[in-house]
């Protein structure tokens, strides 16, 4: 896996108009409302360039974030507070050799673990890393609504004062596993040099159902405590493409 390296440097111009501080109050509210312990330290398994953990930073929580993409981890570092530390990881093997209150894993991390093995071992490290009684939440593609709300070709244009962009998202279903292909084409133009460059990037997502869910916890010895739908406490629907789900040690 590769993602991100390409065009890591643009990531949050492509995201920002992505509410970061909203997800971070909805994550501490489940966080608050489903833990048994009192927070202080937060685990973010693919945590990108550190945006979340920067805001969970400033809001008193001492925070560790593990990203595979080493150009995401610079980014992350360059704009840590002090209560933040990042570091370039696998979060299907990675060993800090430290247990912590809360394990957060945001944005569709677990949608990058495209088979059961993988899925296996990135809840291994969420289990191995959790102090016992501990929650760790998580979100992902919920299957039924992707089946039922096939994803599309879509156009995505933003810009800043150094660049225009414009990215194009073509998907491929892979039905018989569970997997959408999602080919990115990135056309990014300096608007100093008037040059434009294109990247390109394959992003294999896999959409995940309750059941395969339940099954791959229970065998690393997890239980569900809740899952709804992504922002809200919605009980999930066909509608529901993006999932939260909250496990238990």
């Amino acid at each position: 896996m590769n993602n991100f390296k390409n065009y890591a440097s643009y990531y949050n111009l492509l995201y920002k108009d992505k509410d970061y501080k909203s997800e971070v109050e909805y994550i501490l509210n489940i966080i608050n409302k489903y833990s048994t312990n009192k927070i202080k330290t937060i685990l973010n398994l693919g945590c990108g360039t550190g945006k979340h953990d920067n805001i969970f930073a400033r809001k008193g929580y001492k925070v560790t974030g593990i990203d595979l993409s080493q150009e995401m981890i610079d980014i992350a570092n360059k704009n840590k507070l002090k209560n933040t530390h990042f570091l370039k990881g696998d979060v299907r093997n990675i060993d800090l050799n430290k247990k912590f209150d809360v394990i957060v894993s945001l944005f569709h991390v677990a949608s990058y673990q495209t088979t059961n093995k993988d899925f296996e071992k990135y809840l291994r490290t969420a289990y191995n890393h959790l102090k016992k009684n501990d929650i760790f939440v998580f979100d992902f593609w919920y299957g039924p609504a992707v089946l039922n709300n096939k994803p599309s070709i879509r156009i995505k244009r933003l810009e800043n004062s150094k660049f225009k962009i414009t990215r194009i998202s073509e998907p491929i279903m892979q039905t018989n596993k569970n997997i959408v292909e999602v080919n990115f084409e990135i056309f990014i133009k300096n608007k100093k040099t008037n040059k434009t460059k294109v990247i390109n990037e394959l992003h294999p997502m896999r959409y995940w159902f309750l059941p395969e869910i339940e099954f791959i916890t229970k065998q690393v010895g997890f239980s569900i405590v809740k899952s709804f739908e992504w922002f809200s406490e919605k009980k999930l629907c066909f509608d529901s493409w993006n999932a939260l789900i909250i496990l238990r040690k």
